[in-house]
Order: C-alpha cells, then sequence, then structure tokens
C-alpha cells in the first residue's frame, strides 16, 4: 500500500509513522494572490486507509461549510493547538511531549488572537520585548521562539502564510549552566561507600549511573538480556520514566553500547546471583502467606534494578531512597520535616529543602572526569548518548577548557626543554 496518495481535487491521504494512522489534507484550490495551491492544515484520523478516505470527504464537508472557519480566519492559538495534537506520535517521552505543551501555552497566551496572517515581524520584536520586561528568561524566550518558528514554518508548508516572520529574529540559545559534579575524591567515596553496602537494587542503580553515565531512566529500564557479561558491555535499548511504561529512550543517539570495568561486572554478576536468591525467597514466602501480591522470579526479561517483587522500580520510590542515602552518607542535606495526615487519614511527613547530590550528576560526574582525564569528545558523546559531539561540547566547555590550560602548560615545558 502507497505511503501517500491523493483524490483528485479533494485532498490528500499521508501515513503518520503508527499503523492505522493516518494525515489528511484538504485542497483549498489556487490562491488567486500568489497563484499557488493551497491546503488545510492537517489533521491526524486513525483506521482503514478507507476510513481516512472518508474522514477527508467530511473534512472537506467542514471546511466548504460557509458557517465554517474559513483558512484566512485560523488563528495562531487554534493552529498552535492542532500542531501540538497531531505530533504526539513523534514523541519517544511524554515529558518532551509535555514540554512542547507548555511552550504552546505560552504562545497561545501572547499571540493566540492574532490570525496567521497578520503576526508579523515587528509585531513578534515587540511582545518578545514585552516577555523580557515580565521576566521571563533568554532561555524560556529561545524555546518558544524556536517551537513559534516550527509552528509558522508549518504554516508556510499549508499554504497558510506566505513567509514565517520568525525568521528575521535571532535569540540565540543561552549557554548551558555549569553542571556540578563530583570531584574525584567525592566519586572515589561514593564508590567505596556502595561497594562496602549489601548488593542490592538501589545500590546498583547508583553504581551504574557513576560507572556508566546512564540517565536515571535508563538505568532503571535496564533488563538483564542486555548486559553481555561475556563482552563486559551492556545495552541501552529502553528507558523507565515517571509515566512508568518502559519505552525507547531520548533520542536515536541514546540506544547505544557501553563498555563496563572489570568492578561494575563483578558487581553486577553478585547482584544478579542475589536478586534471583531474593526473589525465588520471597516467591515461597508469599505462597504461604497465600496474598494477592504476586514475586516474579527472575529471567533475562527482568529489570536489573528490581522493586521487592521482580517489577521495575517506580522512579519516584527510587529518587526519595537516593535522596536519603545521599543525607545519610554525606552528599546532601535535608530540609525540616513536616506532619501531615493525607485524605485517607494516615499520618505522614514530608522532608522538604533537599540541598546536595542528584542522581543526574553522576552522569555528569562521568563525563566530567573522563574528559579531564584525556578522554576525546566522541567518545564521551557516544557513551552518554548525546546527539551530537558539538553538545557533549557545550554542556562540558569547563572541563575541554581546564584540558587545554593543561595543554598549554604541556606545550610550553616541551618547547622550553623542561
Amino acid at each position: 500500500m502507497s505511503g501517500r496518495s491523493s483524490l483528485s481535487g479533494i485532498g490528500s491521504i499521508e501515513k503518520a509513522g503508527k499503523k492505522n494512522t493516518w494525515r489528511i489534507r484538504v485542497s483549498l484550490g489556487k490562491d488567486p494572490v500568489t497563484g499557488k495551491y493551497r491546503k488545510s492544515p492537517s489533521r491526524t484520523v486513525h483506521g482503514t486507509k478507507s476510513e481516512a478516505a472518508k474522514a477527508l470527504m467530511e473534512y472537506r464537508a467542514e471546511l466548504m461549510d460557509p458557517s465554517a472557519i474559513k483558512p484566512s480566519d485560523i488563528t495562531v492559538g487554534d493552529y498552535a493547538a492542532r500542531f501540538h495534537e497531531e505530533r504526539e506520535h513523534e514523541f519517544r517521552s511524554p515529558l518532551a511531549w509535555n514540554r512542547e505543551a507548555y511552550e504552546i501555552k505560552w504562545i497561545s497566551s501572547f499571540f493566540g488572537a492574532y490570525r496567521l496572517q497578520d503576526l508579523d515581524t515587528f509585531t513578534l520584536r515587540n511582545a518578545y520585548s514585552r516577555m523580557r520586561k515580565e521576566g521571563a528568561t533568554e532561555s524560556r524566550l529561545h524555546r518558544v521562539h524556536q517551537k513559534l518558528s516550527q509552528i509558522m514554518n508549518q504554516a508556510v508548508d499549508d499554504g497558510l502564510i506566505a513567509k514565517n516572520p520568525c525568521s528575521p529574529i535571532s535569540i540565540p540559545r543561552p549557554k548551558p549552566k555549569e553542571r556540578h559534579s563530583l570531584t574525584i575524591d567525592e566519586a572515589q567515596r561514593l564508590n567505596s561507600i556502595i561497594l562496602g553496602l549489601p548488593a542490592s537494587a538501589p545500590h546498583c542503580a547508583v553504581l551504574l549511573a557513576l560507572h556508566t553515565g546512564m540517565r536515571r531512566g535508563e538505568v532503571l529500564g535496564l533488563t538483564w538480556e542486555h548486559v553481555h557479561f561475556d563482552k563486559r558491555k551492556l545495552y541501552v535499548a529502553q528507558q523507565y520514566a515517571c509515566d512508568k511504561v518502559p519505552r525507547d529512550p531520548k533520542s536515536k543517539k541514546s540506544k547505544r553500547w557501553i563498555s563496563l570495568d572489570s568492578e561494575i561486572v563483578a558487581y553486577l554478576e553478585e547482584w544478579k546471583r542475589t536478586q534471583r536468591i531474593e526473589l525465588e525467597n520471597r516467591k515461597r514466602r508469599l505462597d504461604r502467606e497465600d496474598t494477592d501480591a504476586i514475586a516474579i522470579l527472575q529471567t533475562e526479561k527482568s529489570p536489573v534494578v528490581t522493586n521487592v517483587y521482580g517489577g521495575y522500580y517506580d522512579p519516584n520510590i527510587f529518587g526519595r531512597w537516593f535522596r536519603e542515602f545521599c543525607v545519610e552518607n554525606g552528599f546532601g542535606e535535608q530540609g525540616r520535616a513536616i506532619r501531615y495526615v493525607d485524605s485517607r487519614g494516615i499520618p505522614r511527613i514530608k522532608r522538604t529543602g533537599y540541598e546536595g547530590l542528584k542522581f543526574h550528576e553522576l552522569r555528569h560526574t562521568q563525563a566530567t572526569l573522563l574528559i579531564s582525564n584525556g578522554a576525546d569528545i566522541k567518545t564521551v558523546q557516544n557513551r552518554l548518548g548525546h546527539s551530537t559531539a558539538a553538545l557533549t561540547m557545550d554542556i562540558y566547555a569547563h572541563a575541554i577548557e581546564q584540558n587545554d590550560r593543561e595543554a598549554a602548560d604541556e606545550i610550553g615545558e616541551l618547547l622550553g626543554g623542561e
């Protein structure tokens, strides 16, 4: 079946990525001013191709209805909302999808009432100036402008506007904040603490992040089938984040092989044996107690970092455990305890104001230590799963600058004969 087809004089039907998902557009005829053929904004429909064709006819009837909104009357707010809705299948992560929704909200609040055809560069410059006065950061402005430009490019492709009013405006991406990371002494102390404790799922997660630079979702999504002890490698195939659904990692580059050092390999071997025994014991205990709880025995599909029943470890629960671990071991400080009663009448304690090591900073520690000790940028990029080497260089410019200082001293010593 063809990925794209057209119905003469009516419009086009195009596959939209997922199975039985189609993107339809209605032909709106030739623009009397520009002479170009126009199309309606795209609309995503689900079902068979025949059902998509029926939906196209209905969409055409809707647009031909004199009471319907004319393409020339479409507002930035309505078009931006539809743009976001139709891109859902393109996002690997619900978090990224929600971030775009937040940018769309900003765009709608400032430009939503404008018709697409009325939004011009002068209006945009004035709006950005007003947003700065109201406290918007350059980082926020950059993201809003980039998203609006993407939306307006789509409007150009749809034949709704002649040119993108965002194009003449440049709002550079601000330099990323310097990432915090552990010093070599702190990293060695953390490593020593974990190795001195009994092997467990959360301890294993910390050690994996410290030795590989994996993201938290990648650590929690790792399964035993992707740990290759003989090759001393693991493969990042998926992530398990706050939506609690195993899914593809952050980007295409995030799917990657990571080599393992002998220390982490030995720990993983020990933990795999311990995990198997713990899950078998828990299953026997639950069978005796005849409860509704189910323990899953270890298989190659089991997560490396499991909860007590053999399933995936809840990211939120793990986050709380990690903060408590850091406080107990001198890597963080917890604020005061607030006692309260939840909606079910159960007394609770909530800690506020945590300051200290964050799990993601173990990833920065890996990169900073590697670069500081002479690892090339391409190797660090591949190890971290960054989309480009340029991104790695931007994030870890401080470590690269330090290397450059040392290189200057070295070349001076060499040329001076010292």
